[in-house]
C-alpha cells in the first residue's frame, strides 16, 4: 500500500519529451497549413468580390448613358443630333438633348463617348476610357479590361435582334450589348508564382426606347 500512495518522482523520458513534442509540432503545422490555406482563399474571395464590383459600376455607368441615348428635351430631335453618332466593336459615341435647349453637347452627359483604350500611366492594361464631352481627354473608367473569347465590347442590334456587325448602320441600331471582363492577378503566392488571374466578367444589354 504504501508503494502505490508513495510519488512517483520518475518523471518522463527523454525519448518521451521528444514523441511529445513532434505530435505537438505535427498538430500545430496541420493547423498552420489550415489556417494558411483559408487565409488564401478569403484573400482571393475579396479580391473577386471587389474586381467584379467595379466592373458592375463601371457597366452601371455606361448602361445610364446608352439609355439617355435618344434623349430629346423638347420632345423632338435637333437636326445637328444623332442618338448614335458613331459605332464600333470597341467605341460608341451617343447623344441627348438632355435640357431641350437644342445642343447635345451644352450639359453634361449629352455627348459621350466611351473607348477601348490600351494602357497608360495611371490605368494599366487595356481599359475603357469615358469622355463627357466630345473631344475631351476623358477618365479611365476601369483598368485591366478584357474581352472574353467571341465577344465584343459592344455589340449592335437591330429591331428584329439581327447582329449588325462592327460597321453597323446608324439608324438600324436598336439595341447595344455591353459585354467586358475585369481582370487581376491572383493575390496568393501561389497564383502569384503560377501567374493565375482573377476575371470577373459582366454583360448587358440596352435597347432604345425610340
Amino acid at each position: 500500500m504504501k508503494r502505490i500512495l508513495r510519488d512517483d518522482r520518475r518523471g518522463f523520458t527523454t525519448a518521451e519529451l521528444l514523441v511529445a513534442a513532434l505530435f505537438g509540432m505535427i498538430v500545430m503545422a496541420t493547423l498552420y497549413g489550415f489556417y494558411r490555406e483559408q487565409l488564401f482563399q478569403l484573400l482571393a474571395q475579396e479580391t473577386k468580390t471587389a474586381t467584379l464590383e467595379d466592373a458592375r459600376g463601371a457597366l452601371d455607368m455606361m448602361v445610364r448613358d446608352l439609355r439617355n441615348a435618344g434623349s430629346w428635351g423638347s420632345g423632338t430631335q435637333p437636326g445637328s443630333c444623332l442618338r448614335v453618332y458613331s459605332a464600333s466593336s470597341t467605341s460608341i459615341r451617343i447623344q441627348a438633348d438632355l435640357d431641350g435647349n437644342g445642343d447635345c453637347g451644352s450639359a453634361t452627359g449629352e455627348d459621350v463617348t466611351y473607348d477601348l483604350s490600351s494602357a497608360t500611366s495611371t490605368c494599366p492594361g487595356s481599359n475603357i476610357i469615358r469622355r463627357a464631352a466630345f473631344g475631351a481627354t476623358g477618365s479611365c473608367l476601369i483598368p485591366n479590361v478584357v474581352i472574353p473569347s467571341g465577344s465584343t465590347l459592344f455589340t449592335y442590334y437591330d429591331s428584329s435582334g439581327t447582329d449588325l456587325g462592327s460597321s453597323p448602320t446608324l439608324t438600324s441600331i436598336k439595341r447595344v450589348k455591353i459585354t467586358f471582363s475585369a481582370q487581376v492577378a491572383e493575390p496568393t503566392p501561389e497564383g502569384k508564382a503560377a501567374g493565375r488571374n482573377i476575371t470577373s466578367t459582366v454583360s448587358s444589354s440596352v435597347e432604345f426606347r425610340n
